[in-house]
């Protein structure tokens, strides 16, 4: 499927689903529609039988935040920039909330609300070239509570401060040292570890991942997930039809054969 103009393209291959920012001129920087268009393809991948979903942009480019130009335009328009604020925000805690496993796959510039929606993800895997800031200092903003979470939640507080407080560009290496990004691609390239990375996670559970995404939503803070329901996460798991499956397996010292 393809939405705003062919710069958010998202499609299905099986259990893999795949969002693409495509807006090369603008180093694939983000305007409001564009995050409405993010939205409206989670919604749709939410409700499908998917199990990963992997973010990508172009070579070069993951984004490079926001779009500068509409950023003018919205400085004179209080409201506007209100409801822009509202919509970014919106559309990053429901990829962070999305049952599914998701992985950002980064090649290149990686900045602002770029680096946001990467943050939201599940994984994030980085070409060496890849370069990651976080700026609103030097605009005299301040970064999103829940935005700042998710930033602490990965690579704790005293880098969290460094990066927020400086709006220090990192190299693909140090953002790894960090934990901003989980593996670097080697000289292969940023697709064979995206490949690799997804046939190992498909060959987990994915109910398993939904239910570890609930217990890890509620230790990270997320306030719409309490103790209850991270616990009925784990005790859940012990009667569900994977671990059934996963267990016989395991006997059986054969693959298993998930729902």
């Amino acid at each position: 499927m393809i939405t705003e103009d062919t710069v958010i393209c998202w499609s299905r291959d099986g259990a893999l689903a795949r969002i693409g920012i495509h807006r090369p001129d603008k180093r694939n920087a983000l305007a409001t529609r564009h995050w409405a268009a993010i939205e409206a393809a989670l919604d749709e991948i939410a409700a499908s039988d998917a199990q990963i979903v992997v973010i990508s942009g172009v070579p070069g480019a993951f984004s490079a935040g926001a779009d500068i130009d509409e950023l003018g335009q919205l400085l004179a328009a209080p409201a506007a920039f209100a409801a822009n604020n509202a919509q970014v925000q919106r559309t990053q805690l429901k990829l962070q909330r999305l049952p599914q496993t998701t992985l950002a796959v980064i090649d290149g510039a990686c900045v602002g609300g770029g680096l946001g929606l990467a943050l939201a993800c599940d994984l994030r895997l980085a070409s060496a070239r890849s370069r990651f800031a976080i700026t609103p200092a030097k605009l005299g903003l301040v970064y999103s509570a829940d935005d700042s979470r998710r930033l602490v939640n990965t690579v704790g507080m005293a880098r969290a401060r460094e990066m927020l407080l400086t709006g220090r560009l990192l190299d693909a290496q140090t953002a790894q040292a960090w934990g901003l990004v989980s593996q670097l691609a080697a000289e292969e390239g940023i697709q064979a570890l995206e490949q690799a990375h997804v046939q190992q996670l498909l060959a987990t559970s994915g109910q398993a991942r939904r239910a570890i995404k609930t217990v890890l939503g509620h230790l990270g803070g997320d306030a719409s997930i309490d103790l209850a329901q991270a616990d009925a996460a784990f005790n859940d798991a012990f009667t569900s039809t994977d671990f059934i499956e996963g267990a016989a397996a395991f006997l059986e010292k054969r693959a298993p054969r998930f729902s």
